[in-house]
């Protein structure tokens, strides 16, 4: 039988990551405001260390922490910052506190963020997107802390999920380009990570194959691996731009797939919307400002962020009877983007 392998304490969190051990204590109980360099340093050290707390000695005294925690997986993303706001002003009016978990498209810190929630760091969580490691929904489950989901799609029956209705969202995108005369359309997309997306191109691609639209594979074009929207939109825009006959309308999975496809379309001499329209999906302030001003889809995001945290806020209350999926109604904004054709 081989030595016993000792089990790692808080105090060798502390050691590891050259901090006292009141200050790891503070930060994995939620006693104490802890700095963000400070956050990143523990965080660092329970990964390396692969440190787990004794939940049973912890769960005997546990209290409620006022806080409740918000995973995002991109920060520089404006619609997760207006989804955020939403989560953050209720929870501040019910006296909570909020604690960002962006996890950047990372495995490694979504395992972390999860190892903290497990650790009652926070009451309850608001989780706005699909974890990459899937096995982490079941560690989330047993963790028995409440959970909502917002722009995730239910993956079980204990969390209430509110989504925009991301069918009807491109099939009215559709309908408008279909109503200004286009039946040659393209879509453009970032990876379709989450269910959302996928639901977005499947719509798409039986609303043409219904109507009987040219669906050509070159005009719908899907990037496959994760890295800024904006630069997704503008490779894909250059690449459509390639094809001998061109699409007289797109569609994109984001805004801000919207927005690097016009840049390609404007910096290569293609005109907008006189040459080729445009539709984007979110209904960003971004989408506004850029020349020309997009048409696109709206996403309710400070409301949905609002009503996540409501339901959240009634599981934590003991009520059993939030709906199981809300569907929110989405908004085609019309913009400049877009024109008749011909």
């Amino acid at each position: 039988m081989g030595p016993k392998t000792s089990r790692v304490t808080m105090r060798d969190v502390a050691k590891e990551a050259g901090v006292a051990l009141s200050t790891v204590s503070h930060f994995l109980n939620g006693t104490a405001p802890v700095a963000p360099e400070t956050r990143k340093k523990i965080l660092e050290a329970i990964e390396r260390l692969n440190y787990r707390p004794d939940l049973t000695a912890r769960n005997l005294k546990r209290q409620k922490t006022n806080a409740l925690g918000l995973f995002i997986p991109d920060v520089t993303n404006p619609f997760y910052a207006e989804l955020a706001h939403g989560v953050t002003d209720v929870a501040q009016e019910a006296g909570y506190s909020v604690i960002l978990y962006a996890t950047s498209y990372r495995e490694k810190l979504e395992e972390s963020f999860v190892s903290l929630v497990e650790q009652h760091q926070v009451d309850g969580v608001v989780i706005a997107y699909s974890f990459i490691a899937e096995r982490l929904w079941g560690r989330l489950a047993s963790s028995g802390v409440s959970a909502v989901l917002v722009d995730v799609y239910p993956t079980n029956d204990l969390w209430p999920s509110v989504v925009v209705d991301n069918e009807k969202g491109i099939e009215k995108a559709l309908l408008y380009l279909a109503s200004l005369g286009h039946t040659d359309i393209g879509y453009l997309s970032e990876p379709p990570y989450v269910l959302s997306l996928v639901k977005r191109q499947r719509a798409f691609l039986n609303f043409m194959k219904r109507k009987g639209l040219p669906l050509r594979d070159e005009w719908v074009l899907v990037e496959r691996t994760q890295r800024n929207r904006v630069e997704i939109g503008f490779t894909l825009g250059k690449k459509l731009l390639e094809e001998k006959k061109r699409p007289t309308a797109v569609v994109a999975s984001s805004d801000l797939v919207a927005v690097g496809a016009l840049k390609a379309f404007l910096s290569s001499g293609v005109r907008v919307p006189e040459d080729i329209s445009i539709v984007g999906f979110d209904d960003i302030l971004l989408a506004s400002y850029v020349h020309p001003s997009l048409t696109t889809v709206r996403q309710p995001k400070y409301e949905m962020g609002r009503t996540g945290v409501e339901f959240l806020l009634q599981l934590l209350q003991g009520k059993k009877d939030c709906p199981p999926l809300t569907l929110i109604e989405p908004v085609l904004v019309e913009r400049d983007s877009c024109q008749k054709r011909g």
